[in-house]
């Protein structure tokens, strides 16, 4: 007689690093508090094919196969679902309403926002009958808390996504080191994925090459990661750094590292976006006490300076105003309260798990 294996409580539509990025460092940074709380994970890669991991089952390539496997057979009784796709949240759904499995959909940025405007039809409908059957909605802003309740969800909780790191300090990387010691001005730090300017500069890479190349006592760090776009949109940018000649101040790094070590080395964190989500890499650096700038695309967290989104004018006169009295500003992110959303999400499970049981 084969023995079945024992599922994991909580089944995870997504996985950690690599590819860095929020929701991964998210559920990385989580894994050590419900581990703590006896709670055991499966994660499920889901998305596109990466890199493998010894603690994550690939599943992108035979998706339909491994849902109908979780429709029809063995389930884990609980499914934290991060994937921003619109059929994986209709299908966690799904699993919500025809076996009773307890749906966690966790919502980080603009796409719930965009797919319930859609001209598709089919994404409308998909959508809002995923916020309307899934067991909870966790948004990580007001905002989209907010849409999901207009939307029909049954039980709504705001939680942030940013968790505060647990393991030692990891080492500053070296070539990020090299340009910190090439100078003496303060180096300002930016993070995203690269894309090209005529789609979307959604992570202002671009519109941080135009803030450096008019004001030449800036310097700046830009971690370039590779989430959903390959290599080329970055190819492009160092081309384009090049041609301007700041290549000495705009130190295009390509990652696969955390921001932390950067963030306990800089001057101060910016972030030109043009849409954005909560972002957890603004809830770090405040969390390390380092001053915050960033565009008013969306509500921020207390603490941040803001400036007119895709005003280069504005930016550069709030980066001016920071530096100028950068101790002050540094001053006043110290005093703000240092939470950790671990928690919310871990009591959730807990309740879950009591339900189930």
């Amino acid at each position: 007689m084969i023995k079945k294996t024992k599922l994991a409580d909580v089944a995870v539509w997504g996985r950690i690093p690599p590819p860095i990025g929020g929701m991964a460092v998210h559920l990385r940074r989580l894994r050590p508090y419900l581990t703590e709380a006896g709670i055991t994970i499966q994660m499920y890669s889901i998305g596109r094919v990466s890199s493998a991991h010894p603690e994550v089952k690939q599943v992108s390539n035979h998706r339909f196969a491994w849902f109908f496997s979780l429709l029809l057979g063995r389930c884990e009784p609980i499914h934290y679902v991060f994937s921003d796709n619109i059929l994986a949240r209709f299908a966690a759904s799904l699993l919500a309403v025809l076996r009773g499995t307890k749906v966690v959909l966790r919502i980080g940025s603009e796409s719930v926002s965009h797919a319930a405007v859609s001209k598709r039809f089919l994404e409308r409908f998909m959508i809002r009958f995923a916020i309307r059957h899934v067991t909870v909605v966790v948004g990580v802003s007001e905002e989209i808390c907010s849409l999901a309740t207009l939307m029909g969800a049954k039980r709504v909780i705001h939680v942030p996504g940013f968790i505060p790191e647990t393991c030692d300090e990891k080492l500053l990387p070296d070539e990020v080191r090299a340009f910190l010691e090439a100078g003496n001005n303060p180096v300002m730090l930016a993070s995203g994925e690269v894309h090209d300017p005529d789609d979307d500069d959604l992570y202002g890479a671009y519109a941080l090459l135009d803030l450096l190349e008019r004001d030449s006592t800036l310097r700046l760090i830009f971690y370039a990661y590779k989430i959903t776009l390959g290599a080329g949109p970055q190819e492009r940018l160092a081309k384009e750094i090049l041609k301007r000649g700041i290549q000495g101040r705009y130190f295009l790094f390509r990652s696969e590292t955390d921001l932390l070590p950067a963030m306990l080395n800089c001057a101060l964190m910016i972030r030109p976006t043009s849409t954005d989500g909560d972002s957890n890499s603004i809830r770090e650096a405040l969390h390390a006490d380092l001053p915050v700038i960033a565009s008013d695309c969306v509500k921020r967290p207390e603490g941040v300076i803001t400036f007119p989104a895709g005003n280069l004018n504005a930016m550069h006169e709030t980066v001016l105003m920071v530096l100028n009295d950068l101790e002050q500003f540094r001053q006043k992110v110290r005093s703000l309260p240092k939470p950790n959303h671990a928690k919310p999400i871990v009591n959730l499970f807990i309740e879950f798990i009591g339900c189930v049981q």
